[in-house]
């Protein structure tokens, strides 16, 4: 069984207008489209057929083999684009044991594959100093971006970000992000912006709980601690089976058909365990499937 999600538009203070044109919205600060997600806080809705209305999350519990009775009590990916038209502030994950004990929440692993970004864009992903004391130093003092790791990017890079990796996206970009299904995020430095008027909260103890140090290395092949990550040319016909726990597909370009959908960029896609179906086309996607 294929199923096509609806889209999740999210509005953020650093948001653009991008997702906006991509899903017919007037709001010009969308910052997250949530494709593919059974979180609690949002959880996508299937838009047709035999479960059309049910949000994922019901779905999930309510008919595991679909999911090929994958024994996690929550879906355990989460899969979005972010339109960063301004920095994120810089911030850091916990890992599955701390966000357990302290945010009834899984943890999050994430990775990044850039779709757009501006001729100056950079990203942040790391640190150099060498003890946690001097990073709540350099946060102190307003300084700490003189410890921060940026790197130049360009469309088709990928990043692997591991649960206390210091990261934020920055001005310019336009990314698919796919992680493990949590929303828990510790803000070490936001810039001083203001957000209707007031800071937004950092959360400088989490942060320095569960920050790596050192943290200098940038990891750019895919870990599949929970989930796969891959990107596909298609040309023409191609036949496949989905994998036990499900496929999960989003397509990043071109046009075409998945088994009965025609489908376009901006589409979110789930196959049920084991169903075989035809990608046609000429198109770009990402897939994803359970570990």
């Amino acid at each position: 069984m294929i199923m096509k999600l609806k889209p999740i538009l999210i509005e953020k203070v650093w948001g653009g207008s991008r997702l906006g044109l991509m899903y017919n919205s007037k709001s010009n600060i969308i910052g997250e489209c949530w494709g593919i997600s059974a979180h609690k806080s949002n959880s996508n809705i299937i838009e047709d057929g035999q479960f059309e209305g049910t949000t994922l999350r019901e779905l999930y519990n309510s008919n595991r083999s679909l999911f090929g009775g994958y024994k996690s009590d929550e879906f355990p990916i989460l899969i979005k684009y972010i339109d960063a038209k301004t920095d994120l502030s810089i911030q850091v994950h916990p890992d599955d044991d701390y966000a357990t004990i302290n945010e009834n929440s899984n943890g999050k692993e994430e990775c990044w594959y850039i779709l757009e970004a501006k001729s100056d864009t950079k990203i942040i992903i790391g640190h150099s100093a060498s003890s946690k004391e001097v990073i709540r130093s350099r946060i102190e003092k307003g300084n700490v971006l003189e410890i921060i790791n940026f790197y130049n990017i360009k469309p088709n890079n990928y990043f692997y970000i591991p649960p206390g990796t210091v990261h934020a996206i920055c001005t310019g970009t336009f990314l698919l992000e796919v992680s493990q299904s949590s929303d828990i995020t510790y803000r070490l430095y936001d810039y001083n912006r203001l957000d209707k008027g007031v800071k937004r909260e950092l959360h400088i103890n989490k942060s320095m709980d569960v920050i790596k140090v050192p943290d200098n290395k940038l990891i750019l092949e895919h870990k599949n601690n929970h989930f796969t990550f891959e990107i596909i040319n298609n040309i023409g016909v191609s036949p496949n089976k989905a994998h036990q726990f499900g496929d999960y597909i989003s397509i990043l370009e071109g046009e075409g058909s998945l088994g009965n959908y025609r489908v376009k960029a901006g589409d979110f896609f789930i196959v049920s365990s084991n169903f075989e179906y035809n990608i046609e086309g000429n198109l770009k996607y990402h897939i994803s499937r359970l570990i």
